[in-house]
């Protein structure tokens, strides 16, 4: 059976290009940006306490994924969470 490139690409596993994860109270939240390869970006908000109250908002655009994902951050930051861990190269307290 022949796929093309198209049908291939849906069926790969979405890609994590952004993670930033955070701490308060004993509690961890993660705040992620995925990407299937088709110009579909998946931000993602994770509880870890509860997994199955993650929410996750789909953006044709990696631009506004991104303006998203900076809007979750602050809002986590302004209300008291902790940066527990940061993209690779950037130090949680460069970013707290």
């Amino acid at each position: 059976m022949i796929t093309s490139n198209r049908t291939a690409a849906r069926r790969a596993e979405p890609t994590g290009i952004l993670r930033w994860s955070f701490v308060k109270l004993g509690h961890v939240i993660t705040c992620e940006i995925r990407t299937n390869g088709l110009n579909e970006h998946d931000v993602c908000v994770v509880p870890h306490w509860n997994i199955g109250a993650s929410i996750v908002e789909r953006h044709d655009r990696v631009i506004g994924a991104f303006e998203r994902h900076a809007e979750i951050i602050s809002s986590l930051r302004q209300t008291g969470w902790k940066l527990l861990r940061a993209p690779d190269g950037l130090e949680a307290g460069a970013a707290a």
